[in-house]
């Protein structure tokens, strides 16, 4: 039998792997027809309400995908802040011989969960014998005061483009939800590992 500090630890670490960010890809699309060519540059685009968060989710993709070998440009280092012009990012993607175009949808929502009060009852402890150490040791129930938990979920919608075509073929698109969201940035590293995973294992992603 473990100590109780032992199965404390325990629980410690089980609530810290529960509260990690996670993605779900919960719909996903391929073009039946697509035959997947070598692909060697990406353009990503990230339309997100903050100009901030928009850097960070195109930044962090491009990484993502540099570790898997793509090299990848991101509209917030093409072009200005704000909203991009149509024709300058076609003739970008023409010019530079892009590959794959990936637009990316963001929205967050946060909702507010009510954990009420426990009561839990740990046996003193025996160790020195006698009636004395449960006497000293209290009456072994713990109490847990009821809070508000904020739970924040990521939600994309996400497509991939040819860009050998004119105009640009969708060839996939897919919708994933980012769960217990901590921060921006892991949020950002979940979502861009479960994109690049799928899109590598749609056969979109190829060398």
């Amino acid at each position: 039998m473990r100590s109780l500090p032992r199965a404390a630890a325990s629980a410690v670490a089980i609530l810290a792997l529960a509260s990690c960010t996670g993605t779900k890809m919960i719909q996903t699309w391929r073009d039946p027809k697509y035959q997947a060519q070598p692909v060697k540059r990406i353009f990503i685009i990230a339309v997100v309400p903050s100009d901030r968060h928009r850097v960070l989710m195109e930044n962090t993709l491009a990484q993502t995908l540099l570790d898997k070998g793509y090299l990848s440009a991101t509209s917030t280092g093409v072009f200005q802040e704000g909203q991009i012009d149509k024709d300058k990012a076609t003739a970008f993607a023409k010019s530079n011989k892009i590959d794959l175009v990936i637009v990316m949808r963001l929205t967050k929502s946060t909702e507010l969960d009510y954990l009420p009060p426990t009561l839990d009852y740990v046996p003193a402890s025996a160790y020195y014998g006698g009636w004395w150490s449960a006497y000293g040791a209290g009456d072994g129930f713990y109490y847990t005061s009821g809070y508000l938990e904020e739970n924040t979920t990521v939600k994309s919608e996400t497509s991939v483009y040819s860009a050998h075509t004119d105009p640009e073929k969708l060839v996939w698109s897919g919708a994933s939800a980012t769960f217990n969201v901590q921060n921006a940035q892991d949020a950002a590293k979940s979502l861009s590992d479960a994109l690049v995973a799928d899109l590598v294992k749609a056969g979109i992603l190829v060398r």
